[in-house]
């Protein structure tokens, strides 16, 4: 402002007092910092245009209009930022290599975590030393050093529901994929129809669902 007022290009300056940004839980002030996060890309990939056929030309909505709404929502939504900087959750499987720092998340990698999962839950990520379960894998592929620190970065909770396609329909042999119908309210239009079309169109190509009912809401005699 000052450079501005002193080339006498400013215009006008306004001082004002607001309340943001504040934690709306606990009311105390926020600070932000910039950090590398981890995103699903969803232009590069082709994943928009893949996932707006899907809901155009392949699922059947109940009511109908609803497939304007999620499909607008897809068609102006951002890449999708996964991760988060929390303390519970379940935790994206890469880690950094102490040595030079480079990002390393692999097949041989993936697989040892999936086992560990599988043996310990989610929880031994954050309790088990990666050189205790990683075996071979425990290598960094750029300068070949062998300390890897298992990185602290948590999956956004809509990926954890997004992928029920693949945990419980293609899990249990009852259960179909693609499933006949999802049913939710239509707040999930932004929600879990959302994720879990983006993630099965994503990784297989088609919808996690050959319909979507999505039901309204009663409120009270004030509208609540």
């Amino acid at each position: 402002i000052q450079y501005l007022r002193d080339h006498g290009t400013l215009v006008a300056e306004v001082k004002i007092t607001h309340s943001y940004p504040h934690c709306w839980r606990c009311k105390n002030p926020v600070l932000f910092r910039a950090t590398d996060q981890w995103f699903v890309s969803i232009d590069k990939t082709g994943l928009r245009e893949e996932a707006l056929d899907a809901i155009q030309n392949h699922v059947r909505w109940y009511p109908e209009h609803a497939a304007n709404r999620i499909g607008a929502m897809v068609e102006q939504r951002p890449d999708w930022c996964i991760s988060r900087q929390r303390n519970w959750g379940v935790p994206i499987p890469s880690y950094t290599c102490a040595d030079c720092g480079e990002k390393i998340m692999n097949d041989d990698t993936l697989d040892a975590v999936i086992k560990l999962f599988h043996e310990k839950d989610s929880d031994a990520w954050f309790t088990d030393a990666p050189e205790s379960y990683l075996g071979d894998a425990c290598v960094c592929p750029k300068c070949g050093g062998h300390h890897l620190k298992a990185d602290r970065d948590i999956l956004d909770v809509w990926w954890d529901s997004g992928v029920s396609w693949r945990a419980v329909c293609e899990g249990r042999e009852e259960l179909e994929y693609p499933a006949d119908v999802y049913l939710e309210g239509s707040d999930q239009h932004r929600g879990w129809f959302q994720s879990s079309l983006l993630t099965s169109v994503g990784a297989n190509g088609v919808a996690p669902y050959k319909a979507v009912v999505s039901q309204g809401f009663t409120l009270d005699g004030q509208g609540r």
